[in-house]
């Protein structure tokens, strides 16, 4: 049985990871998505932090996304890379659709997309992505 998993993806650690962080990031990409342009956002992103918290969470969320699919491009088999990351990317609009009212288009909600954005950019620091990035561009 180990002999036909491996035969699928060797690094199973690199591909959860994976699929985590590219969850978070694509899951936070469409919350952001509902939320800009900034103008048509609701009153209260729009007034206060909001406006500085909408530019860093698009900020970090786009530097996860990428970051992450570099990662996997150093770490995965492409096959793997297209199969994980298009399910994930496929069913993130579905965590969106059923946050709660209370969490939807509002500071607390973009809060909680940077909280879990800066934990996937840690995550993949922990795993030693920036090695794996480093000596695929080496």
């Amino acid at each position: 049985m180990a002999f036909v998993v491996d035969a699928i993806e060797p690094n199973w650690t690199a591909l959860i990871v994976f699929a985590a962080v590219w969850g978070v990031g694509c899951a936070g990409l469409f919350y952001l998505i509902g939320i800009l342009p900034l103008s048509a956002a609701p009153a209260e992103v729009r007034r206060g932090a909001g406006p500085m918290l909408v530019l860093t969470s698009v900020g970090l969320v786009g530097a996860l996304l990428v970051f992450s699919l570099l990662f996997a491009f150093a770490e995965l088999r492409w096959t793997s890379l297209v199969v994980a990351g298009g399910m994930v990317f496929l069913f993130s609009p579905f965590v969106i659709q059923d946050l709660p009212e209370k969490l939807k288009d509002n500071k607390a909600g973009l809060s909680i997309v940077l909280v879990l954005t800066l934990a996937g950019l840690f995550l993949l620091y922990f795993v030693d992505g920036v090695a794996s990035v480093r000596s695929m561009f080496a």
